[in-house]
């Protein structure tokens, strides 16, 4: 019984950790068009449970721009031109949190396993 409590216990604690190591906001490296270009991510944790990396850098000429998470199934908008350009008018203090565009929030998926 008490094998079994503890094993629960330290699931748990596990699951609140993976929780709290996400960070709140993504990082897009935008180029002078409003092109998203790949940041470099490395996880500054051990944990393999996490989908999410800790720390995100924009390698060369990109404005390093934060964004929201996309939650489970979201979708964020298509690429175009237009949303391209929309995005880099809307960056404000380097972040474009809040931003949507034709109804759609502008996030960053957090990949299969998110």
């Amino acid at each position: 019984m008490r094998v079994l409590f503890l094993t629960s216990l330290i699931g748990a604690l596990g699951v609140c950790s993976v929780a709290a190591a996400q960070p709140d906001s993504a990082i897009l490296c935008l180029d002078g068009l409003g092109v998203s270009h790949t940041a470099t991510c490395h996880s500054a944790t051990a944990s393999r449970l996490s989908p999410a990396p800790d720390i995100c850098t924009c390698n060369g000429p990109y404005q390093e721009v934060k964004t929201s998470w996309c939650a489970r199934n979201e979708q964020p908008p298509a690429d175009s031109a237009d949303f391209d350009r929309a995005r880099l008018a809307a960056v404000h203090n380097g972040s474009l949190v809040g931003f949507s565009y034709q109804g759609k929030r502008a996030c960053v998926p957090l990949g299969p396993g998110g």
